[in-house]
């Protein structure tokens, strides 16, 4: 016959790990919806703005601004994936989130290129051209950043996508710096410098996401 304190036990123990389950699995969609709406305006903004900067960079013959728009394309796409991994079963999200972290890798790899080619062959900046489409960049990006703030960032595409944003965001201060520097002082390296310490930072980011997202589909099997 079993014991009547240890069945009262296990059921409260059953009653109270299913209810923790239940609650878990609650909150988590019930941040769906909303990081739906967060990301898809997000996406729109952003895409908004790299047509409208690709088109004036073709317009006014601005390798500049196409450059940028080419940043802003990477963001687009992360918040893309982030949008269709809520669609997605949790395991594919992962896998999603792994993409979205090897492409913030993949950045950073493109940024530091590009730091060094500057480095050892430095051009002048167009510094005022360079500040105005750096200044509207940083406002875009404030935007939708403090809109992705509001999402739930415990799920791990919202992450990457924020981070995406967050990078291209400190991209445009480090133009502005950069173009301050070049127009103010004439210090063509500061631009070099200041992009080489992006990279790393960007590269961390990355590298957080990849290992998060690895160790998460390591701990299903």
């Amino acid at each position: 016959m079993q014991n009547p304190s240890l069945a009262k036990h296990t059921h409260q123990h059953n009653h109270s790990h299913g209810h923790a389950h239940s609650h878990n699995h609650d909150h988590a969609h019930s941040h769906i919806p909303k990081n739906r709406k967060i990301l898809a305006l997000s996406f729109a903004v952003i895409t908004g703005y790299m047509v409208v900067e690709f088109l004036g960079g073709w317009y006014f013959n601005s390798l500049a601004l196409m450059a940028d728009a080419g940043h802003m394309a990477n963001d687009s796409l992360s918040l893309l994936l982030a949008l269709l991994a809520l669609f997605l079963s949790e395991r594919r999200q992962k896998w999603l989130a792994l993409v979205n972290g090897a492409s913030l890798i993949l950045v950073a790899a493109m940024i530091l290129r590009e730091a060094a080619e500057r480095w050892a062959a430095p051009t002048e900046m167009l510094a005022l051209p360079m500040l105005a489409v750096a200044c509207t960049g940083l406002l875009v990006n404030v935007f939708v950043a403090w809109l992705m703030m509001k999402g739930d960032h415990a799920n791990l595409n919202v992450k990457a996508a924020y981070l995406h944003v967050l990078a291209d965001l400190f991209g445009s201060v480090v133009a502005i710096i950069s173009g301050l520097a070049a127009w103010l002082l004439g210090w063509q390296w500061v631009d070099a410098a200041a992009s080489a310490l992006l990279s790393l930072l960007v590269l961390k980011s990355g590298l957080d996401v990849v290992r998060q997202a690895w160790q998460e589909l390591q701990a299903e099997h």
